[in-house]
């Protein structure tokens, strides 16, 4: 797992890939242990500029 805030994910598209879809899907959920967690999920389609 990778833990980065939107902006974060951002700046790795920064310069060098044009973001064609974006998406930030946010929910409460279970890890693969069992626990919760509330999850910050990024959807990113992009095209190398």
């Amino acid at each position: 797992m990778v833990f980065l805030t939107k902006e974060q994910v951002m700046n790795l598209f920064k310069n060098t890939f044009e973001i064609l879809y974006f998406n930030e899907l946010e929910k409460d959920g279970k890890t693969a242990l069992g626990r919760m967690k509330h999850w910050h999920i990024y959807n990113v389609i992009a095209k190398r500029k």
